[in-house]
């Protein structure tokens, strides 16, 4: 059994705090894996989050990490 959520271009934009726009544009460049139902495209709660790890970045004061 399915159990894994998928979200809408809203939803993603929400968690990430981009715009729609953005995600759509995201997408349409194949940073995000997507699923397509129909005419409807989803994302993956665990590709979201595989995104979020693999774009993280330490870089001291940019943030809030000084020393």
């Amino acid at each position: 059994m399915i159990t894994e959520k998928l979200m809408t271009a809203d939803e993603v934009a929400n968690v990430l705090g981009v715009s729609r726009s953005k995600v759509y544009e995201m997408m349409r460049l194949k940073e995000i894996p997507t699923v397509t139902i129909g005419k409807n495209v989803r994302i993956s709660v665990e590709d979201l989050n595989e995104y979020i790890s693999n774009h993280k970045t330490y870089e001291g004061d940019k943030n809030g990490l000084s020393n």
